[in-house]
């Protein structure tokens, strides 16, 4: 039979893992405090109430440090003056999410002494600055995101219905909140520079904001539906302009060409970077494991959004090395079990038959 065609001319896998503990950026009130060791896999102080197989999350998208969603950095913020004393939790923490979009936030109401351990909270500098009641000070502290933690744990999010929503609507009488990843994903304006969200309801309001509504390219407001907010810059881009996609997947944490970097090693060359056709997400070939030789001529998905359109398998529950078929819509496994049957009356191939293979879908 002939030999199958891969997707993977040199099979790729994403080296992060969701999962798993980063370096994490603490507040300069928290510099002064012992760090834990590096290959500390709790990723708490030593004297923290957490428990020591816990893996550091934000408090309210429930997604670690190194988040597809553009998050920014994982910030530890401590008591507001009038926090209430908590006793020590006996339940475990939440599961931290993934970065699939389904598992941002918490599905119940988690136990507040679970987000907080002995000296405050951790959360995402963009999850924290949006936040309803959370006030800016300078040189980037936050006030009052204990507060804002509290309230999400009893907050619904409009567009994945979990709770840890603390982003309102901007406009008047609208009782709409979100996550930081869900207002990007629910197709939301937003505004960097006023830290403003309008939900898409109340999106014909973003015009009242004047340039800033404005699409980079074509200079003009347009279809406000179909603009993209970059998480780096705060710029607007219509997806068509860019002729690319708006998809919720594509929205949450999307970053303009300028700003694009690797989401392995965040910040670094531009060469060689891949960008998934799913996600829109970039990754450079020698970051990848194993890393790929040159950028690939056809469609490309990184492994977050390989889905086996027959078994339903993820590319993240596969090991870098399996290969994909038909644009990574086939696993390897199945693969293989298309090669072993006849597509027309699908029994099983008969040592004295010979299966033949169609030479464009094999």
């Amino acid at each position: 039979m002939d030999e199958q065609k891969s997707n993977c001319e040199e099979n790729d896998s994403e080296p992060t893992d969701d999962s798993a503990p980063s370096k994490q950026h603490v507040s300069s009130e928290e510099e002064s405090k012992a760090l834990p060791a590096p290959d500390d896999m709790s990723g708490a102080p030593a004297a923290s109430s957490d428990p020591p197989e816990s893996i550091r999350a934000c408090a309210l998208c429930n997604c670690v440090e190194r988040s597809l969603h553009g998050q920014r950095e994982l910030r530890h913020f401590g008591p507001s003056s009038e926090q209430q004393t908590l006793k020590p939790s006996t339940s475990p923490l939440p599961q931290p999410g993934n970065d699939d979009l389904s598992s941002i936030g918490f599905s119940h109401s988690p136990c507040l002494a679970a987000l907080f351990n002995d000296s405050g909270c951790w959360v995402h500098h963009w999850c924290a600055a949006w936040s309803e009641g959370v006030k800016q000070l300078e040189n980037e502290e936050l006030e009052n995101v204990d507060k804002a933690v509290i309230s999400g744990t009893q907050q619904l999010c409009d567009y994945c219905k979990r709770l840890g929503a603390t982003i309102p609507c901007h406009a008047e009488g609208c009782s709409r909140f979100y996550h930081f990843p869900c207002s990007a994903a629910s197709g939301s304006f937003q505004s960097m520079k006023q830290l403003v969200l309008l939900c898409p309801e109340h999106i014909e309001k973003a015009e009242e904001l004047g340039e800033e509504s404005w699409c980079a390219v074509c200079d003009s407001a347009g279809e406000l539906t179909d603009l993209l907010f970059c998480t780096g810059c705060g710029l607007h881009y219509h997806a068509a302009c860019l002729e690319i996609g708006a998809t919720p997947i594509q929205r949450a944490g999307w970053q303009c060409p300028e700003c694009k970097v690797c989401q392995t090693c965040q910040p670094g060359e531009d060469s060689k970077m891949l960008v998934c056709d799913a996600c829109d997400k970039g990754y450079h070939t020698f970051c990848l494991q194993p890393a790929m030789d040159s950028l690939p001529s056809d469609l490309w998905k990184c492994r977050r959004c390989r889905v086996c359109m027959e078994c339903g398998v993820r590319g993240l529950g596969l090991p870098g090395s399996a290969q994909w078929f038909d644009n990574y819509a086939v696993c390897e496994g199945c693969q293989r079990h298309r090669s072993t049957m006849c597509s027309v009356c699908s029994k099983a191939a008969n040592p004295s038959v010979t299966l033949q293979c169609c030479s464009i879908c094999h």
